[in-house]
C-alpha cells in the first residue's frame, strides 16, 4: 500500500513526501561529494616558513590524493546524475523504496572513506579491492532500486515509462562490470615490481562498458519512441490546421 493512502483530511501529500525524499538524497550527495575534499592535506612543515620548493613538492607529494579526489568525485557526480534521471519518473511512494534509496546512499556515504584509501595507497592491491569493491555494491543497490520501480504491481510510476532507457537496470552494471574487471585485472598483477603502478589506472577498464551502454541506450531510446508515437499521432489529428 503507498503512503499516499495514509492523507489526513483527503489531502494527497505525495508530492511533498517524494521532495523530502529526493531533498534528503540530494543532502547526502552534497555531503559525500564534498568529504571527498577533506582527504586533501597540504604537508606540514613545522614551525618554519616553507620555501618556494617545498611548495611544489608538497604539492607534488599531493598528485596521488588529487587523482583519487578526482575518480571519487566523478563517480558520486555520476551516481547522482542516474539518480536524478531516475526519479524524475516516480509519481509514488512505499516504505521499501524509501529503505532500498536508503540502502544506496549508505554505500554512497562510504565512498569518501574508500577513496581516501585508495589515494593514500593507489599501488596497493588491497586499497583498491576496497574502493572497487564499495562502487559496485553501490551499483548494485541501485538496481535493486530500479527493480522494484519497474514492478507493474507497486505503481510506482507510469506505465508508458517503463520503457524509458533511463530506468534500464543495464545501466548501474557498468560501474559494477568495468570494476569487477578492474578487480581481476589487479589479482593477476605482480604484488611487487613496476606493474603496482598500472593498478590506479585499471579504473579505466570502465570506459569500454560505457561505450557499449551509450549504444545501447541509444537503441532503447528509438525503440522507447517508436512505441509511444502510436499515442501521439491521434493528438497530432487533433490539432487545427492553420489556414492560409
Amino acid at each position: 500500500m503507498s503512503q499516499s493512502d495514509t492523507a489526513l483530511d483527503h489531502h494527497d501529500r505525495t508530492e511533498f513526501q517524494l521532495e523530502r525524499l529526493i531533498l534528503f538524497t540530494d543532502a547526502v550527495f552534497a555531503i559525500a561529494i564534498t568529504l571527498l575534499a577533506i582527504e586533501i592535506r597540504f604537508p606540514e612543515f613545522g614551525h618554519r616558513l616553507p620555501s618556494n620548493t617545498d611548495i611544489w613538492r608538497g604539492l607534488g607529494e599531493l598528485v596521488p590524493k588529487f587523482m583519487g579526489f578526482l575518480i571519487g568525485f566523478v563517480i558520486i557526480a555520476q551516481y547522482w546524475t542516474a539518480h536524478h534521471r531516475i526519479f524524475r519518473f516516480v509519481r509514488n511512494y512505499d516504505t521499501k523504496l524509501l529503505w532500498l534509496n536508503i540502502l544506496f546512499l549508505m554505500f554512497i556515504v562510504l565512498m569518501p572513506f574508500s577513496s581516501g584509501v585508495f589515494s593514500s595507497y593507489a599501488v596497493v592491491a588491497a586499497a583498491f579491492t576496497i574502493y572497487a569493491i564499495n562502487i559496485m555494491l553501490a551499483g548494485l543497490a541501485q538496481v535493486l532500486l530500479l527493480r522494484y520501480l519497474l514492478n507493474p504491481a507497486h505503481q510506482l510510476i507510469l506505465p508508458e515509462d517503463r520503457t524509458h532507457p533511463d530506468l534500464d537496470t543495464w545501466r548501474p552494471l557498468v560501474a559494477v562490470a568495468g570494476f569487477g574487471v578492474a578487480l581481476l585485472v589487479v589479482q593477476l598483477l605482480p604484488s611487487q615490481g613496476i606493474w603496482i603502478l598500472l593498478i590506479p589506472f585499471t579504473a579505466l577498464l570502465v570506459i569500454p562498458f560505457s561505450w557499449l551502454h551509450r549504444r545501447r541506450h541509444a537503441r532503447l531510446l528509438r525503440a522507447h519512441l517508436a512505441l509511444r508515437q502510436p499515442a501521439l499521432e491521434p493528438e497530432a489529428a487533433l490539432e487545427p490546421v492553420p489556414t492560409p
